[in-house]
């Protein structure tokens, strides 16, 4: 159970930077292509160009952070799973004897409550 929590946990954050992840980036591309194509009219004013490129700089930087943090998720859950493959074994064993003795348990607990 809680290795199931744990992985819903991953998989959750997963999602969700890759949410704000993929519209951050749609309007970084605007940004950069707006700024470009305001680069080309003659008439704008230099400081107007500089402070379109700026905006983009800053959501390149927004998406760069996004990214990082989003490999770093990925990296652990990834890790995470491998761990689980390479001891799959064990793990299943470990959660049979979980259930034989829970299922012993609840035989001794229903029994006791019979001869009560």
């Amino acid at each position: 159970m809680f290795d199931n929590d744990r992985d819903e946990c991953f998989l959750k954050e997963i999602m969700i930077l890759n949410e704000i992840l993929t519209p951050l980036v749609s309007s970084y591309r605007l940004s950069v292509g707006a700024a470009e194509e305001f680069n080309r009219i003659a008439l704008a004013h230099r400081k107007d160009v500089k402070d379109a490129i700026d905006r983009a700089d800053d959501l390149g930087h927004l998406v760069d952070d996004v990214r990082r943090k989003l490999k770093k998720c990925m990296k652990r859950y990834f890790s995470e799973l491998d761990y689980k493959l390479e001891n799959m074994e064990e793990i299943r064993e470990k959660a049979a004897m979980r259930e034989k003795l829970n299922y012993k348990l609840n035989r001794l607990s229903a029994s006791k409550k019979k001869d009560e």
